[in-house]
């Protein structure tokens, strides 16, 4: 590769280290790039000695060493395992500089070593091949939550390693954020592939729905539905559709504060123009967009505005404390889901304002080249008529279709039912099979 080929103005950054040799060390001068390393001889940016795209490079391993003065354990040297036959290459540098190195690669590769940087403490949540486990960084004394894929059991379902990878994708993309669960890390072990995530101290909306019985003041609600949309908005700006947006993906960072909303659990995300989809028909009876749930054309690209459909069911939710399809059991819901005969006139939207109940039927168009965006719902009159107060007061899992008669269930699916004139629901529990990647909780 020729020196003219390499803007090295698009270069992230830039450190020296060191490489053993028979005899003594040489410099190596690396150039850490959005999709590649490239590593040098010399420090005027020539032909480089190599350049290993991030797609070659495996994992890269953080070597450790103990200060036997302090007994302190430092950060000595990386290691990078490429598809070249499993090359290793090692390099050696300065700790302040390898720990800055460390934080720029992070963002775009697998690492290896989970168990060199964190302390596994206590289990938080357990699904069918993975395990959610509150992690404590070593040198930090930070804690994070960790997913733990098991690959033994990712071999047993279908698409499973594409999923996780497709997921890890989505959520680089989008990382950092303030408005998703954002992911710091991802360790490629031996026997699981694990994610180190943003730790979200306050419930998702599905706990904070039961916990109060679905009573929640309009000013909350417009809350939740102004910090869920803004969130929206960057998420299809990043070219990006969630396409399982429900009360149990949306999580709080901090107890009781609505202004602290993100949006997890991506592991259904697809990006709007990477067709044919790895799940193109998936969702969750209740609150999938009527044009998913319908798909016959699976290689065909859908449209992002999928996921207003799903904001226009959950805000149906908070407002009414029932689902916009009364279906009893996971079949029926569907099948209300897919037909989407939604009757604006019914008496039970009497009780809404008219600012409300038009906001609630511009998301839920069963056609979605008449629902609105994001940022076009974020100046309707239902947000901009009353100034949002700045500070907050304050699990149904996804079904991916098959086809239009089998169902592959996933984790917990529940309905939401109406229970007299009281704002209340109970989730009946449908499944406890589940069959996609990273449905963990």
């Amino acid at each position: 590769m020729k020196q003219h080929s390499i803007d090295y103005e698009q270069c992230l950054f830039q450190c020296k280290t060191k490489k053993k040799q028979l005899i003594g060390k040489e410099n190596r001068f690396i150039y850490v790039f959005e999709d590649r390393l490239i590593i040098n001889r010399n420090q005027n940016k020539g032909d480089p000695a190599r350049v290993i795209n991030f797609e070659n490079l495996i994992r890269v391993k953080w070597n450790y060493s103990i200060n036997p003065k302090s007994f302190k354990t430092f950060l000595k040297s990386f290691t990078l395992e490429t598809n070249n036959n499993k090359e290793l290459l090692k390099y050696y540098a300065d700790f302040e500089m390898l720990i800055a190195l460390k934080k720029i690669l992070q963002k775009f590769v697998q690492q290896s070593s989970l168990e060199d940087e964190y302390e596994t403490q206590q289990v938080l949540g357990e699904g069918s091949y993975a395990v959610v486990f509150q992690l404590k960084n070593i040198f930090t004394g930070q804690q994070y939550p960790g997913k733990c894929i098991e690959k033994k059991k990712l071999d047993k379902i279908d698409k499973g390693l594409k999923a996780v990878m497709n997921e890890i994708e989505i959520m680089r993309i989008l990382s950092p954020n303030a408005q998703i669960v954002n992911l710091h890390e991802v360790y490629d072990g031996v026997n699981s592939i694990n994610l180190v995530l943003d730790l979200c101290s306050g419930e998702n909306l599905q706990a904070e729905l039961t916990k109060r019985n679905l009573i929640l003041e309009d000013s909350e609600i417009k809350i939740i539905m102004h910090h869920l949309l803004l969130a929206v908005d960057y998420i299809h700006s990043k070219g990006v559709m969630h396409r399982d947006l429900k009360p149990e993906n949306i999580l709080f960072q901090k107890p009781q504060d609505f202004t602290t909303l993100k949006i997890g659990d991506f592991g259904l995300a697809a990006i709007q123009t990477d067709t044919p989809y790895l799940y193109p028909k998936c969702g969750t009876p209740g609150f999938v967009a009527p044009e998913i749930a319908n798909l016959v054309e699976k290689d065909k690209e859908y449209s992002r505005i999928c996921d207003i459909f799903s904001c226009g069911a959950i805000f149906h939710l908070l407002l009414l404390g029932e689902g916009v399809f009364p279906g009893k059991g996971h079949l029926e819901l569907l099948k209300l889901n897919k037909e989407c005969n939604i009757n604006p006139d019914d008496k039970r939207y009497d009780i809404l304002t008219i600012e409300q109940k038009d906001l609630l039927f511009k998301m839920l168009k069963t056609n979605p080249d008449h629902r609105p965006f994001a940022k076009d719902l974020l100046n309707h009159p239902y947000f901009t008529n009353q100034k949002l107060n700045a500070v907050g007061i304050f699990s149904m899992n996804v079904i991916k279709f098959e086809d239009d008669n089998t169902l592959v269930m996933q984790d917990q699916i529940h309905s939401p039912t109406k229970i007299g004139l009281e704002k209340r629901f109970s989730f009946l529990q449908m499944s406890n099979e589940r069959n996609t990647p990273l449905k963990i909780i």
